[in-house]
């Protein structure tokens, strides 16, 4: 891709992005014997985000008070991948920013910390040297979205979306399918565990390539469950409906997943408190891509404060002492990432 640089922007503008962490909830086609394989579906919530500030300066510089030295390493190297791709039009005496990182979504928590972190340093620094680009193509420059579309259609819309996978050996970002947003009054109850990461890195590689053939008939159940039942229970508001779709999915995915997390979810203490939450009649059961992150939908704010209760007091009687599960209430972000600019 060759940017379109503008050379008269103006050099003491500062841009600020922020974007909000996205809940990964499941594969729509982990076989590909169609032709195409992955497919997700996922939404944006307002409990996480990461927020970023870029402006020209004499020198290079990446910092944030919220930001590990692997975050700030992270973030350089995505400096350099931008102006090796998007920005390699620009002159090497150009190129020189102070990067802010003010807010972080937690890493390896399953709610896409690397794509949105990429996303928001590429949208800036586009912004910062008017290039123009997509989404989907910063993306592919910075090295996003090659297996899952939810991070970068979250990114740019918010709200729940829907994916159609990739053709084999294709480089682009998976096409955008199906686009709504939840109901207002519905909020996820999250449980984190701060004392387990996801898989991530060549582990989660090596997990798609070593991992058995996902079942065919499973691949076609999770479609049916999609197409029949999730996204008709997002348009007509049917709670019930749409957190059992959401509940059989993630028991497929869950399942097949197993071997490589330890389990259908991630985390043992976090699957204890789903099964509990499951038990109280409760629908929506998910863990968010690799965890450990659960999830449970519900159909208000005064039942997610209600349910927090209970979980939290079986989380004192029934796990082990000194656990550290953390629970929070999240409501479907609807616009996705927000760019401002200013002299």
């Amino acid at each position: 891709m060759t940017s379109k640089l503008n050379n008269n922007t103006h050099p003491n503008i500062t841009v600020r992005v922020s974007a909000p962490a996205r809940l990964h909830l499941g594969f729509l086609d982990l076989n590909g014997d169609s032709g195409r394989k992955f497919g997700s579906i996922g939404l944006t919530i307002n409990s996480h985000y990461t927020i970023i500030k870029v402006q020209r300066a004499k020198h290079v510089s990446v910092t944030g008070q919220c930001a590990s030295p692997q975050i700030i390493q992270k973030a350089e190297a995505l400096l350099t991948k931008f102006f090796q791709t998007l920005g390699n039009n620009i002159a090497a005496t150009d190129q020189h920013v102070a990067l802010t990182i003010e807010q972080l979504i937690p890493d390896h928590a399953g709610f896409g910390s690397g794509t949105q972190l990429a996303l928001t340093i590429g949208t800036a620094l586009c912004r910062l040297y008017d290039i123009k680009a997509t989404t989907a193509e910063i993306a592919q420059q910075l090295g996003r979205g090659k297996r899952s579309g939810i991070g970068i259609a979250t990114f740019e819309f918010g709200g729940f979306i829907m994916d159609g996978g990739n053709k084999p050996n294709h480089s682009t970002p998976p096409p955008l399918l199906a686009h709504h947003q939840l109901p207002n009054e519905w909020r996820m109850v999250l449980i984190m565990d701060p004392e387990h990461k996801g898989v991530h890195g060549q582990q989660e590689k090596t997990a798609f390539t070593t991992l058995a053939k996902f079942p065919l008939v499973n691949s076609q159940a999770i479609c049916h469950l999609c197409l029949m039942q999730l996204l008709p229970a997002i348009v007509e508001k049917e709670l019930d409906q749409f957190g059992n779709a959401i509940t059989k999915i993630q028991r497929l995915i869950g399942d097949h997943f197993a071997p490589a997390q330890g389990g259908r979810y991630t985390s043992d203490n976090v699957a204890q408190v789903l099964e509990h939450a499951l038990n109280l009649g409760h629908t929506g059961i998910a863990q968010s891509s690799w965890g450990p992150t659960g999830v449970v939908f519900v159909g208000s704010e005064i039942t997610a404060t209600s349910l927090i209760n209970d979980l939290k007091t079986f989380a004192q009687s029934a796990l082990p002492t000194g656990n550290q599960l953390t629970f929070s209430i999240a409501q479907a972000d609807k616009q996705g990432a927000i760019i401002e600019t200013a002299s």
